[in-house]
């Protein structure tokens, strides 16, 4: 099957809007992080192009159910205009989501990252191959951390957020 990148008409978003089960998830991804002190009302109207942008996070973010590397060179043409780091959720109703990380600056994605919380607590992504930066996504945006906020296997395993069949990215222990 071939596929073909159209164009949007003017007018019509940028992105185009994913199906119901993934921006679900993509909007309490949202509401549970880099919105969490916005006005939820306003998140349909900040997202009628199909993309996030959160200026005082520095962030611009979207999500997809396509593969990877489908949307990278979309996500990258958004990061270079935006001057910002940019964020791709990935969901697939098996495996649930995952997320790729582009560096304002950078031109090499950093794939495949899973959501982690403690209750009450930030969300983090972590590396699924367990090596590689770790990130904590907050109203001031992606903070790079070394260390991991977990202290044993257990927690990492415990705290992990797939979201397959609960939309929610909430802690869970």
């Amino acid at each position: 099957m071939k596929m073909f990148n159209v164009r949007p008409l003017m007018g019509e978003p940028a992105f185009a809007r994913p199906a119901h089960r993934t921006w679900s998830r993509f909007g309490s991804l949202l509401l549970s992080s880099v919105l969490a002190h916005d006005d939820p009302a306003d998140l349909d109207a900040r997202l009628a192009n199909g993309f996030l942008a959160a200026p005082n996070a520095n962030l611009v973010a979207t999500a997809t159910s396509c593969d990877r590397p489908l949307y990278f060179p979309e996500c990258e043409m958004l990061a270079q205009l935006t001057q910002m780091n940019a964020l791709l959720m990935r969901f697939n109703p098996l495996d649930g989501a995952s997320f790729d990380v582009l560096l304002n600056g950078s031109s090499l994605w950093l794939c495949h990252y899973l959501a982690w919380r403690r209750r009450g607590s930030d969300l983090w992504l972590l590396p699924a191959a367990q090596w590689g930066p770790f990130f904590c996504l907050n109203d001031t945006g992606l903070e790079v951390s070394e260390s991991p906020p977990y202290a044993t296997g257990y927690q990492r395993h415990a705290g992990i957020i797939r979201a397959i069949d609960d939309a929610s990215f909430a802690g869970r222990f």
